[in-house]
């Protein structure tokens, strides 16, 4: 029969696997995940999308906008994340003129993980899994459009397993004949039962942001280029998320950042795209674009870490179609 360290030293092993990761998103540990962009679009602009109209996604940033897409979407994504993890997402949004329906799972996976009692070969390795699934409703009141979205929560770590739930709510406005949008939303409010003798931090944020359509061009010189550029922004309040103080080890509360996205869009076919962050973070850049061949969109992004921790893969596809 194989012995394997107390659940408690693995735990430790594993949050000191995360602290790099953690610690370079100026987050604590957790179910960390969820703060994660669900798609390539989404971490091409720095999670700058509490007003951008991402498609299925907006289940997991902001139900409010599943509304008012011009479609129905279907999306998947896959995202690799620094070390051996990596995200995988699929959503879906059923539009109709005054209300939507969404769904979305999205799960996060860390391979590999290797136990030892003593320097040597490992005795075994293992894999951490964690999984959301998510369903969204989101109605047109007037002028407004909002949103709500209840997740089921789930982590496996090792051979123990924990379940959870968090909600999600979100409201949108939009200006100058769609050119503006301002968006609130309140992210991942929510708790998840004991694992083993501690329970997991569901991470919550609030989140205000404008989506803005700044210049269009219908030509550059003597050449017919039609070229749209749009901005986006959210200024990010961590909810009761605490993280270690380097100077003194003591749990200190996570201060809030601001998050900016510019995107350029050519011809209504390719679209480069570029997002910045503030605070305390090792991404503060990521960069990406998107080729859109109606009905379908590719996107992709690449998001460097500072030096030492690796850099961020995302590719998504969007479906758009009516029903």
């Amino acid at each position: 029969m194989k012995r394997y360290p107390p659940f408690h030293l693995l735990l430790l092993l594993l949050m000191g696997f995360y602290a790099i990761p953690a610690d370079a998103q100026n987050q604590s540990p957790g179910l960390q995940f969820l703060n994660i962009g669900p798609n390539a679009r989404s971490l091409a602009i720095s999670e700058a999308h509490t007003a951008v109209l991402l498609g299925s996604e907006n289940v997991f940033t902001n139900p409010a906008n599943l509304v008012l897409q011009n479609q129905s979407n279907l999306g998947v994504a896959y995202t690799l994340w620094l070390g051996d993890s990596y995200n995988t997402q699929a959503s879906l949004n059923y539009k109709r003129e005054k209300d939507a329906f969404g769904f979305g799972i999205l799960s996060s996976v860390v391979d590999d993980i290797t136990v030892r009692q003593q320097p040597g070969p490992a005795l075994d390795d293992f894999s951490v899994r964690y999984l959301a699934l998510a369903g969204s409703y989101s109605r047109l009141l007037g002028p407004v459009a909002i949103g709500v979205t209840g997740m089921y929560l789930f982590e496996q770590f090792f051979e123990q397993n924990a379940s959870g739930f968090a909600f999600s709510a979100g409201l949108s406005t939009e200006f100058l004949d769609r050119r503006l949008r301002a968006s609130a939303a309140l992210l991942n409010y929510g708790e998840m039962n004991e694992l083993n003798i501690t329970s997991s931090e569901v991470p919550a944020f609030f989140k205000t942001g404008i989506s803005a359509q700044l210049i269009q061009f219908s030509a550059i010189g003597t050449t017919e280029i039609p070229l749209l550029v749009y901005v986006s922004s959210d200024f990010v309040v961590p909810v009761d998320q605490k993280r270690p103080d380097p100077a003194t080890g003591n749990l200190i509360q996570i201060d809030p950042y601001a998050a900016f996205g510019l995107n350029a869009e050519v011809y209504e076919l390719v679209t480069l795209r570029a997002g910045y962050r503030t605070g305390d973070t090792a991404r503060p850049v990521s960069f990406g674009a998107t080729i859109n061949v109606k009905p379908v969109e590719f996107n992709y992004a690449l998001v460097p870490f500072d030096t030492g921790f690796g850099t961020v893969h995302s590719i998504s596809l969007q479906y758009n179609f009516n029903l």
